[in-house]
């Protein structure tokens, strides 16, 4: 399991170079980036998440059995958020940014390096099981996590109640409770349209990997601005809370895989989106950036070593 580890990560660093070195050319760059996003975001992952939803789950049974396992994340999450306060409270994290660093240590890149990760590490078929993580952590970021960062923005409000409702009725989640849907009401869909949505889902994982390069790409390293802050969040993401979530998983009553899949979804680079509110909202934009582009960089080394421990020393 360890060397198949090491060779699914050897194909996630191919596809992330790869778009570091398109990002390089004038036919690409950031307008490349910028189209590979929101076509990932609202063309093919909607279709991933159905299809793969379709696929593995099948009946209602198993999608009982999987929903009556989201209270494990959503207590894994909140776990996160309260470390991440704790912490911020302890250190006394700069006012302004507090709450950033808790959104940066409760929330996790799952759409697009979490999902390419464990599709890489486990296999198709494993999708459905990562839902249950994204199911959590998209909800509890545009209810919590937007009110946390409120507290340190400057404008306080997110576009209120029902802007905040349609964002958690992104894409990938409608796609999703399509899926969910067809599952409840028995729909067969048939072969001809099973098939090109499996090739459409084929290409999402790669799509995003080839996105995080370009996105790596264009980082200005220039502008990261190191400091105590972003050491402690660098601490907090890749020591406190692997070490915790891992304690967390032990005592839960859920499979031995589903455990392993928990812990690497909580384990990837900070949300993008907590970049992407932070400078909506007004609080510390620039610290929010430096974090999620150290820990992208940073989770290259530790995705695989996050793997191989987890292998070798039996943790679930």
């Amino acid at each position: 399991m360890v060397l198949q580890s090491i060779k699914s990560v050897f194909a996630i660093m191919t596809l992330i170079l790869l778009g570091f070195y398109a990002a390089g050319k004038k036919w690409f760059g950031k307008p490349g980036m910028d189209f590979l996003s929101k076509f990932t975001v609202e063309a093919t992952l909607p279709f991933y998440m159905f299809y793969n939803l379709y696929r593995d789950i099948g009946s209602r049974e198993a999608l009982f059995a999987l929903v009556l396992k989201l209270p494990v994340t959503f207590g894994l999450i909140l776990m996160c958020i309260v470390l991440g306060a704790v912490v911020a409270a302890i250190f006394r994290v700069k006012e302004g940014r507090r709450y950033t660093f808790v959104v940066a240590s409760g929330f996790s890149n799952v759409v697009f390096i979490g999902f390419p990760v464990i599709q890489a590490l486990w296999g198709e078929n494993i999708t459905s099981v990562g839902v249950i993580y994204y199911i959590s952590s998209t909800l509890l970021f545009w209810t919590v996590g937007i009110s946390l960062l409120q507290r340190d923005g400057k404008k306080g409000s997110g576009g209120g109640f029902l802007a905040n409702l349609k964002k958690i009725l992104s894409p990938p989640i409608v796609g999703m409770i399509c899926g969910i849907c067809a599952i409840l009401l028995g729909v067969q869909v048939p072969d001809f349209i099973m098939k090109p949505l499996s090739m459409i889902a084929g290409v999402t994982s790669p799509l995003a990997l080839i996105f995080i390069g370009s996105v790596i790409r264009n980082m200005d390293f220039k502008s990261l601005k190191f400091g105590r802050d972003l050491y402690l969040a660098l601490t907090m993401r890749f020591v406190v809370l692997p070490v915790a979530s891992a304690l967390y998983l032990r005592m839960m009553p859920v499979p031995g895989e589903m455990k392993q899949v928990f812990f690497m979804l909580s384990t990837m680079p900070a949300m993008t989106q907590m970049g992407i509110m932070s400078r909506q909202l007004e609080s510390d934009y620039e610290f929010a950036c430096t974090v999620i582009t150290a820990t992208t960089i940073i989770s290259i080394l530790t995705i695989p070593m996050f793997m191989y421990l987890m292998q070798t020393f039996s943790v679930f």
